[in-house]
Formats: structure tokens, sequence, C-alpha cells
């Protein structure tokens, strides 16, 4: 993708308009338990359901994964079982951006790219790739670093359509069973934008 240096009245509309970059939340288990745990308190482990947003996304999220309800700077999330002193965590952020900034794919990339060191402690960039999500661009980004409680490694997809922004990621702990990253990595590979 091509670089872009964003003008400062962009970025810094941009910066105004967005909430930290996702990877911000890296989602902090309760006490580290040895043995396997129920879904927490007052939520209910869910059969594999297609979430349909009213802001203009779907994903299918398969049994095992239990919503998390009031997650801050979300629209979505989903935890699965405790892996060392993390669970494994599914979110959707959709942001409005505004109209008259025309923000592109690669003024948000080169945003949260310039960011991303700041909010990310040991980041290791592990890979980046345009892919196409229901015939828009996206950037498919896979990276790693110290989240609360752990090695952390995200992979998230970003794309914009109509002016908003849309960002799906899959944080998981390093040790992750490889059937738990299949099933997290499903989720993503399921997100698809439904606004017209």
């Amino acid at each position: 993708m091509t670089r872009f240096a964003p003008s400062l009245p962009l970025l810094a509309l941009a910066l105004l308009a967005l909430p930290a970059l996702p990877s911000a939340l890296a989602q902090t288990a309760p006490a580290p338990v040895t043995a396997p745990v129920a879904a927490p308190t007052g939520q209910k482990v869910i059969d594999t359901i297609t979430v349909t947003s009213n802001k203009g996304y779907s994903i299918k999220v398969p049994s095992g994964w239990t919503p998390l309800k009031n997650a801050p700077n979300v629209d979505v999330a989903f935890v699965n079982e405790v892996v060392g002193a993390l669970r494994p965590t599914v979110t959707v952020q959709v942001r409005d951006t505004p109209p008259e900034l025309k923000v592109t794919l690669a003024d948000i990339r080169d945003l949260y790219a310039s960011q991303m060191p700041k909010d990310v402690p040991n980041l290791k960039m592990l890979g980046e790739k345009i892919i196409r999500i229901s015939g828009q661009n996206a950037i498919l980004w896979s990276y790693s670093g110290d989240g609360d409680g752990g090695k952390v490694r995200w992979t998230q997809v970003l794309t914009i359509k109509n002016n908003r922004l849309y960002t799906a990621t899959l944080i998981t702990p390093t040790n992750t069973p490889q059937d738990l990253l299949d099933s997290g990595r499903a989720i993503i590979d399921s997100f698809a934008l439904t606004a017209k």
C-alpha cells in the first residue's frame, strides 16, 4: 500500500475522532486458574451464531465463545477460556469519520501504524496484507507484543466504507491451543460488511 503522510489537520482530527488502537484492549482474565472455567457470572455460553449489527457488519461466532457485555470502545466482544493469565478475545470496533475529511484506508493504516509502537510494548510486526472484505479493500495485520498479563498476538482487519471504519481484532495469548487459534481466526475470516 502506498504510504502517505496525513496532513496535520487530518491527523489531529483523526486522533480526536478515533479511539486508541484496538490493540490496547488486551483482555486480562480474572485471577489465573488452572482448571477450565465456566462462563463468568451472568454471561451465557452461546452456540454458533451470526451477529448482524445495525452498524453495517456481520460475524459468525462459534460455540465456546462468550459474549462480553459492556466492553469499552467496542461494538461487540467475545471471550474464550483462560489461557495463562489472559482470555482469547475477539472485538469489533465501528467508528464514523467526518465525511469532509475523505479519510482513506491508507490514512487509517498510517495513523494506526504510527500509534502502534506507543500502544503495544515490545511490538513485533509479523505481517501485513491487503485483502478484500465484501468488495472493499482491507488491511490484515498480524503482530505481537506485551499485553496486560503476558505475551499476546493480535490478528486484525481494518476496512473503511461510507466514512465508517471497521476494525475486527483477535487477541490471543502465547500458548493458545491451535484449535482455539483456528476458532478465533474463523471469526475474523467471517467478518463481512452488510451496509449498502
